[in-house]
């Protein structure tokens, strides 16, 4: 099943996370299919989201996280 998950890729007490769709079977520093956007806790307002790609991913069965559905609804303008 294909996920949309967050990938931390941040240094030590620095983290940062690109938003990535990818296989859900495979590690979470693994293959990546396509990278739809970062978000850094540390500067919450510094996130983005290609809601496009996301859109185009839902609609070929791709699955959100939690975390990652928190974050494309913030984005759309929900809280």
């Amino acid at each position: 099943m294909v996920s949309i998950r967050l990938q931390r890729v941040g240094k030590r007490n620095s983290p940062f996370y690109r938003i990535v769709v990818t296989d859900s079977r495979v590690h979470a520093k693994g293959y990546v299919m396509d990278i739809v956007g970062h978000y850094s806790p540390v500067r919450d307002e510094d996130f983005a989201v290609d809601l496009e790609k996301i859109e185009k991913w839902l609609s070929k069965g791709a699955k959100l996280t939690p975390r990652a559905r928190s974050l494309v609804k913030r984005a759309k303008g929900g809280k």
